[in-house]
């Protein structure tokens, strides 16, 4: 039996009912030369999902691996060890391929003679690019609509595990690692807006908000394996016609002047100096919700919600100062 041209990596974490629909998704993609396979990793699910994945009968070759919960990138190496395919295609649980994804995908791929392809990502709400105000040209390297070419990811030893905190349950940032090192070892990169991926809205809590901005204590390891790229990659926004790198990271600290400066305008008795610095609070927390939110964050009748989001750019620094200790460096800040 031929290799397929595609190996579908999905790693899953008790989500068994939205992997169900990927997986019927894949069923109606459009035909592909040579074909694809979809390898479902369960990293230590409880919810039945091996259960149910016994139950289907896709027109696909379907691989299953069981796994201890080890993260999503132990479980996407382990998916990539038992791929047969010329190119990896990287996805997730819970998004909604086109039924074009791998059709596009695999025209670009052989026209262009490339490494590594990273799709467009939407909404599934509005249809609304999930990397808002991104210049063009800049690669996020986002796993859930990514293909690469499985002996480039075997050469770069696949994704590092050092991303992972088993205690916390985050990961984060191990997706630009690898993208870094697959750019450092000269292989091709073309980002397509028509291979397109549909994801269910994000952050739609404070809580899941706060979760999120935890995950930035991963951002110092990343700079210190990658100074270079990291300033020219991450968290890189075009607003207002001008491209500005990590503005969250400035309204962050904005933020926390903004708290010195109220502690010291009550301590000194100075109002103006404390009115000065309660807007500034409040300034970042409305800005925070922006990034997760959108308009919503300016919204009267959301305004409850999103002054409670002042406490979102207090956590980010915190992950932040915690990384530069944990991995003994501060030029991220």
């Amino acid at each position: 039996m031929s290799s397929p041209f595609f190996s579908v990596i999905i790693p899953t974490f008790n989500r068994k009912g939205s992997l169900r629909e990927v997986l019927n998704a894949l069923s109606c993609q459009e035909t592909v030369p040579g074909g694809f396979e979809v390898i479902v990793v369960i990293d230590g699910s409880t919810d039945g999902t091996a259960e149910m994945l016994r139950t289907l009968s896709p027109p696909y070759a379907l691989k299953v691996l069981e796994q201890e919960n080890g993260g999503a990138s132990r479980a996407r190496n382990a998916g990539a060890a038992l791929a047969g395919g010329e190119y990896i295609a990287l996805t997730e649980d819970d998004v909604q391929p086109a039924t074009d994804w791998l059709a596009k995908a695999y025209a670009l791929l052989i026209k262009l003679n490339l490494d590594m392809l990273e799709g467009r990502t939407e909404y599934q709400s509005t249809g609304g690019n999930v990397r808002r105000f991104e210049p063009p040209g800049i690669a996020s390297f986002i796993p859930c609509n990514l293909f690469i070419r499985r002996s480039c990811f075997m050469k770069a030893g696949g994704y590092e595990s050092g991303f992972f905190d088993r205690e916390a349950g985050l990961y984060f940032r191990e997706d630009a690692d690898l993208g870094f090192r697959l750019l450092d070892m000269g292989f091709s990169m073309y980002i397509a807006s028509d291979v397109r991926v549909a994801h269910p809205p994000q952050f739609s809590t404070l809580r899941e908000a706060l979760r999120h901005a935890r995950r930035y204590t991963f951002d110092p390891l990343l700079f210190k394996r990658h100074p270079r790229r990291y300033r020219a990659f991450i968290e890189v926004k075009q607003i207002a016609g001008f491209t500005v790198h990590r503005p969250q990271h400035y309204v962050a600290l904005g933020g926390a002047c903004g708290l010195v400066a109220v502690l010291a305008g009550g301590l000194l008795g100075a109002p103006v100096l404390w009115a000065g610095g309660l807007v500034a609070v409040l300034l970042s927390g409305v800005l925070f919700r922006y990034k997760y939110h959108g308009i919503r964050a300016f919204s009267p009748l959301e305004a409850g919600r999103t002054i409670a989001f002042v406490a979102v750019p207090f956590v980010y620094l915190a992950a932040l100062l915690r990384g530069c200790v944990r991995y003994r460096t501060i030029g991220v800040l």
